[in-house]
């Protein structure tokens, strides 16, 4: 019930924002991998993934997001809201709130969770940076409070690529429940745009040997992932 409420909710949203006249804007991709903060959210296989989002300029936002997964019913439905916008020295910033739900879920174990984020950032030309934070008070798979940080780096590389580093921090209150300890997770990808496509080519690893990955899985390994993407 609870997903067919936001669900219901998200949709009221989007009638009325177009029939004020706001922008509306949608997405879809196919995806080597699904990684979330580093871990394979689809047995290491390929993924579709697509969404749409509501944009006001007053800064407040709104959107969907779906994926296919390995695991409960087989997609995670994403429904996000928050506010961001640019101080006048430049400072970006960034508030919201964001539902993770897997429809169809029969594992026994709540796998849907909520977290509120936040983040600033700031252009300095040769690179911009972000430093975010989220935080649920029920993580994945019932693991009670957990904690994200990141530290995200763009840098353009000329006129038709660029460079994304990342590192993010994941601390989990009960590792048992979620079945890894507290870790650590990185990336390099470079990414292009051509012929109306975006094209991403990304480097991922965590600091998770296979015995801490769920009992000996691989899913927390090393590996290279390449998206093809389209905005709508």
């Amino acid at each position: 019930m609870k997903h067919i409420t936001t669900a219901l909710a998200f949709t009221g949203l989007v009638t009325f924002a177009a029939t004020a006249g706001a922008e509306i804007t949608g997405n879809v991709a196919m995806t080597s991998d699904y990684l979330f903060r580093g871990i394979s959210q689809s047995d290491n296989d390929p993924a579709i993934q697509g969404g749409f989002d509501y944009s006001h300029e007053s800064g407040f936002y709104a959107g969907t997001w779906a994926s296919s997964v390995s695991f409960d019913g087989n997609v995670e439905i994403d429904l996000y809201a928050g506010f961001g916008g640019e101080t006048a020295g430049g400072l970006a910033w960034d508030l919201g709130a964001i539902a993770y739900q897997y429809p169809g879920d029969s594992s026994g174990v709540d796998s849907d969770f909520e977290e509120v984020y936040g983040s600033l950032g700031f252009d300095f030309g040769v690179a911009s940076v972000t430093a975010g934070l989220a935080y649920s008070p029920d993580y994945f798979a019932e693991s009670d409070d957990a904690y994200y940080y990141y530290l995200d780096a763009g840098i353009p590389l000329g006129e038709m690529f660029s460079l994304a580093l990342h590192y993010g921090h994941q601390d989990i209150d009960d590792n048992a429940a979620f079945g890894t300890p507290d870790y650590d997770d990185y990336s390099v990808g470079v990414s292009t745009e051509q012929a109306g496509l975006g094209f991403d080519l990304t480097l991922s690893d965590t600091d998770l040997n296979t015995a801490e990955c769920f009992g000996g899985d691989s899913i927390c390994d090393s590996t290279v992932v390449f998206t093809v993407s389209k905005s709508l």
